[in-house]
């Protein structure tokens, strides 16, 4: 799953739930990746970016 973000520092988080694998690209360029991420932290750290500023949750959500 990707995700567009709208942060002062995040620009995409990029999810794999096979591997528990959460990949984060800054807006600076620099790029994480953080392992074993459960999918259920994912879903609390995107719900709380708003939905309008979300386009892939607004589309999910329509």
């Amino acid at each position: 799953m990707q995700f567009l973000i709208h942060s002062k520092t995040i620009a995409e988080l990029e999810y794999d739930g096979k591997t528990g694998l959460l990949r984060v690209v800054y807006k600076d360029g620099r790029v994480r990746f953080v392992p074993e991420v459960a999918p259920t932290l994912v879903m609390k750290i995107v719900a709380q970016i708003p939905v309008e500023r979300s386009p892939y949750l607004m589309r999910t959500a329509i």
